[in-house]
């Protein structure tokens, strides 16, 4: 796929999906919202490179009482790639659904209906460096630029998908608005505690799991076990894989200077400052 700039809607910049590249941006959301929702739809609503593949596995073999990593991936659910939504009409119900489009931008029947939603938000710093390496690999995102590059259209809100600041404080927003609707887990904290976040995740959707079923899922979900068993679709169109990284807490401090490390702290503290989200950026062992 040839790379072309992103096409822009409401000040931000989103990925040259075919889709948006044949209807266009405005169109491609308008869909989005337009779609017909079911009472028992779930979303996966995150950010880019903040562990969405991994909680899609988990809550996949929650809802379809299994412990073994499905074949097809969370690609073929994703709203923003899909060329024809029609298609989300032939899944069986709960539909598990994912997109990285902001709040505002699910459907709006999804919202109407109090679907659950289920968010995971991972520490900024470790999010820009994967999406760093991601966009390096990725065709629709059309960025061919250094690590230094990247760390500047960070800082300047211009990533694809827009600002990571933008995305989680409306998400947080949402959770004050609709309460009980949202299921807010962090990256770090699935890390450190899988079978534990696991389990919190089951009561959310209200499926009964024994422990066994728990440790079972968190074992065959473990980053490790995924990185060596899931061929992701967009390996099978590349020819390379690069959705399963590292999967590392505290990796920026690999590529972070010390200078760009002070701005990034001090953007953080500004514009997070009022957040409740409790993020941390250090190496923690699993659990």
């Amino acid at each position: 796929m040839k790379p072309i700039p992103l096409p822009e809607y409401e000040g931000v910049r989103f990925p040259a999906f075919n889709i948006i590249r044949e209807k266009g941006i405005e169109k491609a959301i308008q869909d989005i919202r337009e779609i017909q929702s079911r009472k028992s739809d779930i979303m996966i609503c995150t950010y880019p490179k903040s562990g969405t593949h991994w909680v899609n596995e988990v809550t996949n073999m929650l809802i379809r009482n299994k412990t073994e990593l499905d074949t097809v991936t969370k690609v073929s659910t994703m709203l923003e790639v899909i060329p024809d939504l029609s298609v989300l009409d032939a899944l069986p119900s709960p539909r598990l659904l994912n997109t990285h489009y902001s709040f505002k931008y699910l459907p709006m029947q999804h919202i109407e209906n109090r679907c659950k939603i289920i968010h995971m938000i991972r520490n900024p710093k470790d999010v820009c460096v994967s999406f760093y390496y991601h966009s390096k690999s990725d065709t629709f995102l059309d960025f061919t630029g250094t690590w230094d590059d990247f760390f500047e259209m960070w800082m300047s809100d211009k990533c694809p998908n827009g600002s990571w600041y933008n995305y989680e404080k409306e998400m947080e927003q949402a959770e004050k608005d609709f309460p009980g609707m949202i299921f807010n887990c962090y990256f770090e904290e699935m890390k450190k505690d899988n079978t534990g976040e696991i389990q919190r995740l089951a009561n959310f959707l209200g499926i009964p799991c024994t422990e066994k079923i728990i440790e079972n899922i968190a074992e065959t979900t473990s980053f490790n076990h995924m990185q060596k068993n899931k061929l992701d679709m967009t390996e099978v169109i590349s020819g390379k894989g690069f959705i399963y990284r590292k999967g590392e807490i505290g990796d920026w401090k690999n590529h972070f200077t010390v200078a760009q490390n002070e701005r990034f702290d001090v953007q953080y503290t500004e514009r997070f400052k009022d957040s409740s989200y409790k993020l941390s950026f250090e190496q923690i062992k699993e659990t």
